[in-house]
């Protein structure tokens, strides 16, 4: 996952204009989510430890290994943050704090306690929200780019029809481990027909705001113009495919690769045009 938000970011400095290399930005990107993964893996674990899947399996036979690739990212996380614009900074801590709440349970309702992932449907936003923010805000914040241009606007919410792709893909796999935890999803409310409907829309959007991007605003290049159709018509054939074979691995290779696409299509188009 860590490479994939970097892949995400880098796709983005593409459609902006920066030159895409391996600056702080990405380097505490790449080591903020490989934190924010291997501590959920841990309370997956916790959680399910007498379950048979093949990833919580995997964890409780490398669990000292977790451990030390979390304090050593969590660590170069941290010791990059102070390489960033003071309004990046500021803009990181409402995200940290989400996504570190998003899985432990630190709210109370009834007697229980919950994680913001639970309340109903905040599982699927706050993974939009937080992805595209990552991946769009801070790239603009760090570069000193204007927020509040058309340019933000569009590859905003072209990114965050993406990511709730992929998003609406992994909630259709969790559905059997969401209802045992009575978190309300899209799938779990309204079945897998109208999510399917609802993943065309969002292709539909992502391709258009990605084509409106790439011809009126950005400076032209036609791979930009194929890339920004290709990735999202290929991220749902993907996820049809990984419907038929609901297998952690199938997903962790091709669904999380679909983020990905667009800066891999975007340098393969790049060889032809």
């Amino acid at each position: 996952m860590s490479l994939c938000a970097v892949a995400l970011l880098w796709a983005t400095y593409i459609r902006i204009g920066i030159t895409v290399r391996i600056d702080s930005l990405s380097t505490f990107l790449f080591f903020a989510t490989l934190f924010q993964y291997t501590l959920h893996r841990f309370v997956a674990f916790r959680k399910r430890k007498d379950s048979d899947n093949e990833v919580i399996i995997w964890t409780s036979k490398n669990q000292f290994l977790l451990f030390m690739l979390a304090i050593i990212s969590g660590g170069m996380a941290a010791n990059v943050a102070f390489h960033l614009q003071r309004e990046t900074l500021f803009a990181l801590i409402p995200l940290g704090l989400l996504s570190v709440f998003y899985e432990l349970p630190v709210f109370r309702f009834q007697g229980k306690s919950i994680r913001l992932r639970d309340v109903w449907f905040f599982k699927i936003v706050l993974i939009t929200l937080v992805w595209t923010s990552t991946t769009v805000l801070l790239p603009f914040l760090q570069y000193d780019i204007n927020v509040f241009s058309t340019s933000f606007i569009i590859l905003f919410f072209q990114k965050a029809c993406l990511i709730m792709m992929v998003a609406l893909a992994f909630d259709v796999r969790d559905m059997e481990y969401d209802r045992k935890d009575e978190v309300i999803t899209i799938p779990v409310r309204y079945g897998l027909i109208r999510v399917r409907k609802l993943m065309i829309v969002l292709m539909v959007m992502c391709i258009l705001m990605g084509l409106l991007h790439a011809l009126f605003i950005a400076p032209f290049s036609m791979a930009a113009v194929l890339m920004s159709q290709a990735a999202p018509a290929l991220a749902y054939f993907v996820i049809t495919v990984s419907y038929r074979y609901p297998i952690d691995l199938v997903y962790v290779i091709l669904v999380d690769g679909i983020l990905c696409f667009e800066f891999l299509l975007y340098y393969f188009f790049k060889l032809f045009f």
